[in-house]
């Protein structure tokens, strides 16, 4: 091959009638080098490309589903009354696939915090499956990733990016494949991964199942179809989709304002629980959202339900004491930021060394306090467990010690039985007398020490009670007092 060749046929050559109409070129006349051809294609790949690409599969099943949806309901509804059968029986399947996204795929597999039986984790998978949020693995992969890296462009449904992204637009995107480290308690359990394999098929044959369950039901293919698996599946997918986007807008932020994430009521019902989003980013190893005792979380009271009859077991759950200090970490914050924006009004320095000394001295009493608990649950775990071993041992020495005379009398049955059974008698009573005395002594000095750790549990809880009092006032004094009237209050107690 010639040099001329050759330079025809460079692929530099080939870009420069575009290097000549480009802005890069200068002048009506263009020298057609091969070095300008080289720059310009240098130039050209230095410019940004769209970094992400569709996933069809997703666009085509949501969009798909979605478009059927729009068409068939007004069709079914111009010409059916919707029976009170398919009412009942379409919530019933929105109650199940809600209640296994958030009891399985969530707090089960997601975040491990707690486990169960074999038979309510077929339960939740299967539910799971007719919810079609995809497989176990996909789920908790993109989850665990959300909290590692919440509001950031690692973060797969980031609500910074705004609402439609957070909703339903990331799923539209091609996502990396699964990372095995991120799921590797998962990633091993072959049930697990069957599902993954194969979650096509049985997403299709659990919905097929559902549909031919509300047709059984009602009687109405047709409205099994639309309402039961379209409609069901559109509520079943949007409540969940709420808690990626307005579960991070909308809302309190009582535990932490460190991230996005809010607590929203109406949410959580819509989510049987979920809701309650800024104490579960706060404290996602907990197996409840809903902390208090008035707020919604059907999941909560189900999984708790099931360790009482022994279905669930190891039941991750955050100290209250440490729930209070996050508590009182959050209120801190928001008057700081609330003193700096009153800063040409009050006097800042005092202001923020009464809110420090506050917080400084009620966060050192809750861990004061936290840790003479934890101390008093151990040492009454570890009494009983003494008291058991103690009494195990002494059982013992008493039975070898009978055995040992027993046959000490049979090989002289006949001169000394008599003798034996009071040596007997007395070696036993010696023994028990012995145990008794000790297991007093140690019950004696473990009393002893309870009592005093208790004493201090005592004081600790009065003085935490006072200065929550006292933090309350405060937060609310900084908080929600005009400026004019802030400005006029005395900065020292």
């Amino acid at each position: 091959m010639d040099r001329r060749t050759d330079w025809f046929t460079d692929p530099a050559y080939r870009i420069l009638r575009a290097y000549a109409r480009s802005p890069v070129a200068r002048g009506p006349q263009v020298s057609l080098t091969r070095q300008n051809a080289l720059d310009f294609m240098s130039q050209a790949s230095a410019r940004p490309e769209r970094s992400w690409s569709l996933d069809w599969t997703n666009v085509l099943f949501l969009g798909g589903y979605h478009l059927l949806l729009i068409v068939l309901l007004p069709i079914y509804l111009a010409q059916t009354d919707v029976s009170a059968s398919m009412i009942l029986s379409t919530a019933g399947l929105w109650t199940l696939c809600l209640l296994a996204i958030t009891m399985g795929y969530h707090r089960l597999y997601a975040h491990v915090t707690y486990k169960t039986h074999p038979v309510i984790e077929a339960f939740l998978a299967f539910w799971g499956t007719v919810a079609t949020q995809g497989s176990i693995f996909s789920w908790a992969h993109d989850h665990r990733i959300h909290h590692r890296h919440v509001d950031t462009d690692l973060d797969p449904y980031s609500a910074p990016k705004g609402f439609w992204h957070s909703h339903v637009l990331w799923m539209l995107k091609k996502r990396p494949e699964i990372n095995p480290r991120i799921i590797q308690d998962l990633w091993k359990r072959p049930s697990l991964q069957f599902q993954h394999k194969h979650f096509a098929s049985l997403m299709v044959g659990a919905n097929l199942i559902a549909w031919a369950g509300v047709w059984a039901i009602t009687g109405d293919p047709f409205g099994a179809l639309v309402i039961g698996v379209l409609l069901r599946m559109f509520l079943v997918h949007h409540c969940t989709w709420f808690i990626n986007s307005l579960a991070h807008m909308w809302g309190s932020q009582p535990y932490s304002t460190e991230h996005t994430a809010v607590n929203n009521f109406i949410l959580s019902i819509l989510t049987f629980g979920e809701g309650y989003h800024n104490y579960h980013h706060t404290f996602a190893g907990d197996y409840r959202n809903g902390v208090r005792w008035w707020q919604f979380d059907p999941a909560k009271i189900v999984i708790w339900s099931l360790s009482k009859i022994g279905l669930a077991y190891d039941l991750k759950k955050v100290n209250h004491l440490t729930i209070k200090r996050r508590l009182v970490a959050a209120d801190r914050h928001l008057m700081m930021e609330r003193i700096e924006e009153l800063k040409h009004r009050i006097d800042v320095d005092a202001w923020n060394q009464r809110v420090e000394e506050a917080a400084s001295s009620l966060t050192e009493n809750l861990n004061g306090l936290k840790t003479a608990s934890d101390k008093l649950q151990r040492l009454k775990k570890e009494t009983f467990q003494q008291v058991r071993t103690a009494k195990a041992v002494k059982v013992g020495e008493m039975r070898a010690a009978r055995d040992e005379t027993l046959k000490q009398m049979r090989a002289v049955r006949d001169e000394k039985m008599a003798e034996m059974r009071t040596v007997r008698d007395e070696t036993i009573q010696q023994m028990r007398d012995a145990g008794q005395e000790t297991l007093q002594q140690m019950r004696q000095r473990r009393n002893e020490e309870l009592e005093l750790l208790q004493q201090r549990i005592d004081e600790l809880k009065a003085t935490v009670s006072e200065e929550m009092e006292a933090w309350k006032e405060m937060v609310h004094l900084v908080l929600e007092t005009p400026e004019s009237r802030l400005a006029m209050v005395p900065v020292t107690t």
